[in-house]
């Protein structure tokens, strides 16, 4: 079931949360609502009495995203101190009821790539990356591009996903549970913590798909990923320094073409992520087929 753009009355969010057995408050007059935003998924706040929550009801996502996986990974992740909780989470629509936090707050890409919350994110990332949890995969690229393949105006990046992918899989990797949605406000504050939010993407996966999709996202610049790369103590000119990079190219094509996809559910054509996705898929593939680009990959800073 997929939920558009804004809630169509009351009645369907008093519906959601007699079912979510939060509340037995049936009555319209006792409940409040107030959009949160969202880019593919629509959230509010929603007073029942003296009580506050957040409802997230799911958009139209191009991307096949597996629910059931994503409750697992939510809750594995709580468990583990590395999110908030759900208070409920219903697998086959994607309906999730949570607190609402009054003191959150939810970093902007500027804002995450500052100095004061960038070692905080990494130090955030490497407690996922090095627990001991196992996620189930919410996302598919082999799937994807599979998928797109199938679409004569997509077969060319198809083909360039599974090039990269290629590249990557010959490059023996541990891997680890990754968030795999790397952008600003999925990273948030709370008494002080930070924790990562909205689990949709995630999986396992090498560290190095949250490193280039942090660094592709928060747009962070040559220099400063020369610097990041050192305090992490990769290697540079090798295998670290692959998969740092093809990483990155994988984020680009994939959001690019979550972009360009979703403008064309939401029949739009000129919202600033579809042209921007446009851009990312242009990056992509340029520099893939560019002479040399394997050498690239792994030239040092």
């Amino acid at each position: 079931m997929c939920y558009v753009n804004k809630m169509t009355n009351t009645k369907e969010v008093v519906d959601i949360f007699l079912n979510s057995k939060i509340t037995n408050i049936s009555d319209p007059e006792s409940y409040s609502i107030s959009e949160l935003g969202g880019i593919t998924n629509n959230s509010f706040k929603v007073g029942v009495a003296d009580k506050f929550f957040v409802l997230r009801l799911p958009g139209k996502n191009p991307d096949l995203i597996n629910r059931k996986a994503e409750k697992n990974n939510q809750a594995t992740a709580a468990e583990a101190g590395l999110t908030l909780p759900f208070l409920y989470f219903d697998e086959n629509t994607g309906i999730k009821i949570s607190h609402f936090e009054n003191d959150l707050i939810a970093l902007q890409p500027e804002e995450l790539k500052s100095k004061q919350y960038l070692s905080k994110a990494f130090t955030t990332l490497k407690a996922l990356h090095q627990s001991d949890i196992t996620f189930e995969q919410c996302f598919d690229h082999n799937k994807f591009f599979n998928e797109i393949h199938k679409e004569e105006e997509e077969k060319e990046m198809a083909k360039v996903g599974h090039y990269l992918l290629q590249k990557i899989k010959e490059i023996n990797q541990k891997l680890v549970p990754c968030h795999k949605d790397i952008y600003g406000p999925n990273f948030i504050l709370l008494d002080g913590d930070m924790y990562l939010i909205d689990w949709e993407y995630s999986g396992m996966e090498s560290k190095f798909f949250d490193f280039g999709d942090l660094c592709l996202q928060q747009n962070i610049e040559e220099n400063e990923r020369k610097e990041l790369f050192s305090a992490l103590e990769l290697e540079e000119g090798g295998d670290d320094q692959v998969l740092w990079n093809l990483y990155r190219y994988l984020s680009s094509l994939t959001w690019g073409l979550w972009a360009t996809r979703k403008g064309v559910l939401d029949k739009e054509t000129d919202k600033d992520y579809l042209n921007l996705g446009k851009t990312k898929i242009k990056y992509v593939y340029e520099a893939v087929n560019t002479e040399n680009f394997e050498k690239q990959l792994s030239l040092k800073y």
